[in-house]
């Protein structure tokens, strides 16, 4: 998953990410963290 969002950061057209872990959603602040979501980016204008 913090692959994938690395990835795609810098695609134009992706304002956000929806991070879906069923069952397994304790893992998602890692996620968001390790992807470098967190603290929240700033938007490019």
């Amino acid at each position: 998953c913090v692959e994938t969002i690395e990835r795609l950061k810098g695609e134009e057209g992706i304002r956000g990410f929806h991070i879906m872990a069923i069952e397994w959603e304790e893992r998602v602040p890692e996620i968001i963290e390790s992807s470098g979501l967190y603290p929240r980016p700033q938007l490019r204008q």
